[in-house]
């Protein structure tokens, strides 16, 4: 589930004409996958951490700016099957599958100021509900503010949410999130983003969950032909600290994300991507439930096909299966998920 907007400086071997366009491209990419990636709570809290295509957000960018209209506005509608539903927050699963309708709503202001410095300012919208089940559905709000200084080298940056989530219209989650970061090219074809974060929980109806994390983690772009072909990895390590003890936990995660695009039908491209990700929990205190230290190993394998209608209207298809194994049972699952969305880009 669950992170900073992307200009980078000047690369000497490519020339600050091919950095800066780069870095146009990409900057929206990145930012809006860092946003989902911290919005992603409870039963959506893996399936977002990096939402959309370069191309589909420089097309937006580019939108905008041709209708001088301030704000990014981006709506997708579709349905989404789980074979397994589950509340991953809270430890929760049901050998059940459902299928729910979903709806996600993003709007972002931008203001670039002439000294370097990049403001963010943005609001998002989640909603799943589901056909059968509907105590499990869900809604996340999310609020983002974002500021960033441009350097010749390099970039830093501070990035903060304000996260609701509810289940079945009750609240669920709350936290607050504040993340530094810094990003640079180290040649011209590899790309760092390096932060840490800091984040506040607060579970209204389970507060031994309240509790803070601390973490660090890097991204890695290598970049075989600019956009249209890249790979990422990336690793992260974190630390939580909550109420009760039992759920306390030193955790890494490592991703590896492919993109690949196919220009087949002109400005309009197919776009496909594919990742994996390992994380791994190692909890520091007995879990009374099963009378021994919790112990969690989590992979996820992702498949996501971008097809263009319009200019402005694209269709996303995704597959993505999930291996958790942990001796806790209501943890220890796999799963399936399906969804089909159409997106609109104002």
């Amino acid at each position: 589930m669950m992170d900073g907007s992307l200009q980078p400086g000047r690369c000497p071997s490519a020339g600050a004409g091919r950095a800066g366009r780069l870095s146009r491209i990409l900057r929206r990419a990145v930012l809006l996958g860092m946003i989902a990636a911290v919005s992603t709570v409870a039963a959506q809290e893996e399936d977002a951490d990096d939402g959309r295509t370069a191309e589909q957000d420089e097309s937006r960018r580019e939108s905008a700016e041709s209708v001088s209209w301030p704000f990014d506005v981006t709506l997708a509608a579709g349905l989404q099957y789980d074979d397994l539903v589950t509340v991953d927050e809270l430890d929760q699963s049901l050998d059940e599958g459902d299928t729910a309708a979903v709806i996600d709503l993003d709007v972002e202001y931008e203001k670039r100021f002439s000294q370097g410095t990049d403001l963010d300012v943005g609001y998002s919208l989640s909603q799943k509900s589901y056909f059968d089940l509907s105590e499990f559905d869900l809604q996340i709000h999310n609020v983002s503010l974002g500021v960033k200084q441009n350097f010749e080298d390099f970039d830093i940056g501070v990035r903060s949410y304000a996260v609701h989530a509810r289940l079945d219209n009750e609240g669920l989650l709350n936290f607050q999130h504040v993340s530094p970061y810094f990003t640079t090219f180290l040649s011209e074809r590899t790309y760092l983003r390096a932060g840490y974060y800091y984040r506040n929980k607060d579970f209204p109806d389970n507060p031994d969950r309240d509790g803070t994390v601390h973490a660090g983690d890097a991204d890695f772009y290598f970049f075989l032909d600019g956009t249209t072909n890249y790979f990422v990895v990336g690793y992260a390590f974190e630390r939580e600290d909550t109420e009760a003890d039992e759920f306390d936990f030193d955790g890494q995660r490592v991703d590896v994300r492919w993109s690949r695009r196919f220009d087949l039908y002109g400005d309009r491209p197919v776009r496909v991507r594919l990742d994996w990700r390992l994380e791994q929990r190692d909890y520091d205190s007995v879990t009374p439930s099963i009378g021994v230290r919790r112990d969690d190993d989590r992979q996820r394998w992702r498949a996501r096909f971008d097809f263009p209608i319009t200019q402005s209207l694209t269709g996303l298809l995704t597959y993505q299966h999930r291996s958790h194994d942990s001796n806790l049972p209501s943890a220890d699952y796999d799963d399936n998920r399906i969804e089909a969305q159409l997106e609109m880009i104002f």
